[in-house]
C-alpha cells in the first residue's frame, strides 16, 4: 500500500489495554441488506484500486466517503487537505449508510472493496492504521466464500458476512479468492475516540471469556461445578469468580452479552 504519512484527524495517544492485532468487535449488521445494496451499484461504479502493482485479477472499490466527497475518490489520502465527506454513491446504499451511523467515532474513508474470483492481493503493510496510531480500520465482510484466505502475519482470519473485525495492517496481510463469487468488504477507517475504545474494550474481555469457556469444556471437574448451579445468579458469580482464579478477566455484562448471543443463535437455528 501507498504509505499513510499521518492521520487526517489526531486522537491523543493515551496508554491503553493490550489489543490484539486482529479482533472480532461486538458489532453485527444485516448481510442480506447489505447485499442489496451491492445490487444498486451498476458494473461501472467499480473503480480499478489504485494500487497496480500489488494485485493480480481484478480488485475494485466503490467510495462512500472520500476525500472531498468526490466518488471515484477510492485513495483515502492521508495528506488531503480537505475533510473526508460522504459521496454520492451512499445515496445509493440505504443499508450501508444505516451501518455506518452506529458508529459513534469520526469516520474517515468508508469503502466498498471487491476482489474478484481468481483475483490475489500480495502480501504488504499498510502504515500508522493500527489501534495504537489512534486510527484503525475495519472490514466488514458482505459476501465471500470459503475459499477466500485472508492471512494477517501468516494467520488466516474466519470472516462471517455481517461481522465487523478490526486488524492491524501495519503488520504484513495478503489475500487470495480461489473461488468462484466475489469477495466484497466494506471498510471503514476510523478515528479512535472513547466510545471505540470502549467497544475495544469489550471485545477484549468476549475473547477472554471465549477463552475461559474452552477451558472449561476441557476440565470435567469445573463442568460438574456449573452444572451443579441452576440458579443463574449465583451461576454468573461462579463463573466470573472461576474465570478471575483462571487469569480470564471479564465482566458480568460480558458474562450477560454472550448468553443473550448464545440464546439468539439457538432460537435462530432451530425455532
Amino acid at each position: 500500500m501507498l504509505p499513510r504519512l499521518m492521520p487526517t484527524l489526531q486522537s491523543e495517544r493515551e496508554p491503553g489495554p493490550t489489543i490484539p492485532d486482529r479482533l472480532r468487535l461486538p458489532l453485527r449488521f444485516d448481510a442480506a441488506r447489505l447485499q442489496e445494496d451491492l445490487d444498486r451499484l451498476a458494473p461501472e461504479d467499480w473503480v480499478p484500486h489504485f494500487n497496480k502493482g500489488y494485485y493480480q485479477g481484478e480488485w475494485s472499490g466503490v467510495a462512500l466517503r472520500a476525500v472531498g466527497g468526490r466518488a471515484g475518490g477510492l485513495y483515502p489520502d492521508p495528506a488531503a487537505q480537505e475533510p473526508f465527506a460522504d459521496t454520492p454513491m451512499l445515496d445509493r446504499c440505504p443499508a450501508v449508510r444505516e451501518a455506518l451511523s452506529t458508529f459513534g467515532c469520526p469516520l474517515l474513508s468508508a469503502r466498498l472493496l471487491k476482489l474478484a474470483a481468481g483475483a490475489r492481493i500480495r502480501e504488504h503493510r499498510d502504515y500508522n492504521l493500527g489501534y495504537e496510531d489512534g486510527e484503525v480500520r475495519l472490514h466488514i465482510p458482505i459476501t465471500t466464500n470459503p475459499e477466500v484466505e485472508f492471512h494477517l502475519e501468516g494467520r488466516r482470519i474466519p470472516f462471517v458476512p455481517g461481522e465487523c473485525w478490526y486488524l492491524n495492517f501495519n503488520q504484513p496481510h495478503r489475500v487470495e479468492n480461489l473461488g468462484s463469487t466475489d469477495r466484497v468488504h466494506l471498510v471503514v477507517d476510523c478515528v479512535l475516540n472513547d466510545w471505540l475504545r470502549t467497544l475495544f474494550a469489550r471485545a477484549v474481555a468476549r475473547e477472554e471469556l471465549d477463552r475461559f469457556i474452552q477451558h472449561v469444556l476441557s476440565e470435567p471437574t469445573l463442568q460438574r461445578q456449573l452444572l451443579e448451579t441452576p440458579e443463574p445468579k449465583v451461576f454468573a458469580e461462579m463463573v466470573q469468580r472461576m474465570g478471575t482464579e483462571l487469569g480470564h478477566v471479564f465482566s458480568a455484562e460480558d458474562l450477560q452479552s454472550a448468553l443473550q448471543e448464545a440464546r439468539r443463535t439457538w432460537r435462530e437455528r432451530w425455532v
